[in-house]
């Protein structure tokens, strides 16, 4: 896959609020069909939640969208953690596109 993805964290904002990935973009799973113009998938998307379960659910809204360069955190946000891997804190980021206001 060239160029990094474009992570997507489909949990609430609360649950994103309390650690997330660094770099990574809040949609919620609820509002990812209403979102999709922040969806760009020419360097791939990367979804996560908490284990995994809602993340099934947006890659099939992705595909319903044609967004076809889909991939999944192995092991979902639960291992990212459990494997102390660098997490932030706070405040939501609304958009993937560079230089957006957030």
């Amino acid at each position: 896959m060239p160029g990094t993805p474009l992570v997507v964290d489909v949990r609430k904002p609360s649950e994103y609020a309390i650690a997330h990935i660094p770099g990574s973009v809040n949609i919620p799973l609820a509002e990812l069909p209403e979102r999709m113009d922040e969806v760009h998938s020419d360097t791939g998307v990367l979804l996560y939640c908490y284990n995994g379960s809602r993340t099934r659910k947006a890659e099939r809204i992705l595909f319903d969208h044609n967004v076809n360069n889909v991939y999944h955190l192995e092991g979902a946000f639960e291992k990212w953690m459990q494997g102390r891997y660098p997490v932030e804190k706070g405040g939501v980021k609304k958009s993937g596109w560079p230089g957006q206001a957030q």
